[in-house]
C-alpha cells in the first residue's frame, strides 16, 4: 500500500530530527581536541554534569587555561576530575594512583584519557617528568592537593606540594579552583545517582618565582624530587606555593582565616634543630 503524502511527510521530519543530532555530534567531534574514543568517554560526563548535577561558573576561567598549566582543585567527591574537565573545556591529564592504572576496569580507560601513573607512598620522579613535559607543550595537569576525599564540613584537610613542584620545575602557573556543592554519599560511585547542584569558582593564577641555576640550588625547587632525601629543608619554596593556593580556595569558600595544614611524611627540621610548625 503505497504511503500517503503526510506519512511521507512525518518520515522525512522523523529523518531530519535523527540525522541533524548525529550530524551536529560528528561535526563537534572532528573539530574537538579529543580522540573519538575520548568523545565517547566524555558525552556522558558532560550530558551528566549538565542534567544530573547542574554544574555552573561562578565566574570566567583566566586566559591561562588555554595554555599550560596545573589545574589545582579542592577534592570532596569521586567525580571531581570530570568538574574540572568541563571547566577546562578541553583535555585534563590527571596523576592517577599506579595501581588505578593497572586495574583490569579502570586501567583501559585511563589510559584512554591518557592519566599519568603515580605512586602514592611519596615522590615519584617519573610522574613529575612526565607533567611536567606535558605542561611544557602547553597542556593541563589537573591534582588534588589533598590526596584523598575531604569528608569533614572543613574547606581543606592537610595537604601536600606536588602540584607545586610541577608548576615550579616547568614553570607554568597554578590555577585554582573552588568545586562547591560536589555530590557523595558514602562509596565512590553514589555520585552517579546523587542529583545536585555543582558551582565552580575560578581563582587568580599563582604563578612561580623564575628559578635561575644558582637559585635553583639554592632553594632547592628544581631539584626537589632528587634533592628531598638528602636535605629536608629542601620542600619549603614549593610549600610556600602551594599554600597561595590553599589560601585562594579557602577565600573563595568564605573563610579566609582557616588555618592551612601541611601533609609531609618527613619531619623538617630547621637547622638549629628544633622542628618547624605545620600550621599556617
Amino acid at each position: 500500500m503505497p504511503l500517503e503524502a503526510g506519512q511521507w511527510n512525518a518520515i522525512v521530519w522523523l529523518s531530519l530530527l535523527i540525522l541533524f543530532p548525529l550530524g551536529y555530534l560528528l561535526l563537534h567531534v572532528r573539530r574537538s581536541v579529543y580522540s573519538p574514543w575520548e568523545c565517547c568517554l566524555y558525552l556522558p560526563t558532560y550530558l551528566m554534569g549538565r542534567l544530573l548535577w547542574r554544574v555552573h561558573f561562578k565566574n570566567e576561567p583566566p586566559a591561562e587555561i588555554q595554555r599550560g598549566a596545573i589545574l589545582v582543585a579542592n577534592h570532596r567527591s569521586s567525580v571531581d576530575p570530570f568538574f574540572v574537565q568541563l571547566a577546562a573545556r578541553r583535555r585534563v591529564h590527571w596523576m592517577v594512583a599506579k595501581e588505578y592504572c593497572e586495574h583490569a576496569i579502570f586501567g583501559p580507560i585511563l589510559r584512554a584519557v591518557q592519566a599519568i601513573p603515580t605512586n602514592r607512598s611519596g615522590m615519584d620522579t617519573a610522574s613529575t617528568k612526565q607533567a611536567m613535559n606535558i605542561t611544557k607543550q602547553g597542556r593541563l595537569v589537573g591534582m588534588f592537593p589533598e590526596g584523598r576525599l575531604n569528608h569533614t564540613k572543613l574547606p581543606l584537610i592537610s595537604i601536600r606540594g606536588g602540584a607545586a613542584v610541577v608548576a615550579a620545575r616547568s614553570a607554568v602557573p597554578i590555577i585554582p579552583l573552588l568545586i562547591e556543592g560536589s555530590p557523595y554519599r558514602r562509596t565512590v560511585w553514589s555520585p552517579i545517582f546523587i542529583p545536585a547542584h555543582v558551582a565552580i569558582t575560578f581563582g587568580t593564577p599563582i604563578y612561580p618565582a623564575p628559578q635561575t641555576p644558582q637559585g635553583a640550588e639554592a632553594t632547592g625547587v628544581a631539584g626537589e624530587t632528587e634533592a628531598a632525601e638528602d636535605d629536608p629543608d629542601c620542600l619549603s619554596d614549593s610549600d610556600a606555593l602551594i599554600i597561595k593556593w590553599a589560601r585562594q580556595v579557602v577565600a573563595m569558600a568564605g573563610a579566609p582565616d582557616f588555618p592551612i595544614e601541611l601533609a609531609s611524611k618527613r619531619r623538617r627540621r630547621p637547622r638549629n634543630g628544633q622542628p618547624r610548625t605545620r600550621e599556617l
